[in-house]
């Protein structure tokens, strides 16, 4: 930066509105079809088809120390933030356009409630 020390982290302006973290753990241990790109490459080629790759930034995390048996845990930073800490789970066999509307219409609340 310019060599000025502060006592403080620096805040920079983010290119995304919302953040959600996908276990990489679980996805790993889950199988999906070989045809079938990983959960996290899959949600970004569809918000970005829909028009929302730009406002929602998914990233994949470590335990969420929720380890289902069989299933992705997913969180959402707002969601976090507000202190609902609500972890949701894909189980294998799951659409995962639940996913995706849950993404894309945040009050609806029909995905793991």
């Amino acid at each position: 930066m310019d060599g000025v020390k502060t006592d403080k982290p620096i805040r920079a302006a983010a290119g995304w509105d919302d953040v959600v973290f996908v276990c990489g753990k679980c996805m790993r241990k889950m199988k999906r079809d070989d045809e079938a790109p990983p959960l996290r490459k899959w949600l970004k080629r569809e918000l970005k088809a829909r028009g929302a790759g730009k406002r929602l930034r998914i990233v994949e995390c470590g335990c969420l120390d929720l380890c289902p048996k069989h299933g992705v845990t997913l969180a959402r930073g707002r969601e976090l933030g507000e202190g609902r800490k609500k972890l949701r789970v894909l189980r294998p066999g799951d659409d995962p356009q639940c996913v995706l509307d849950w993404l894309l219409d945040p009050p609806a609340d029909q995905f793991g409630t």
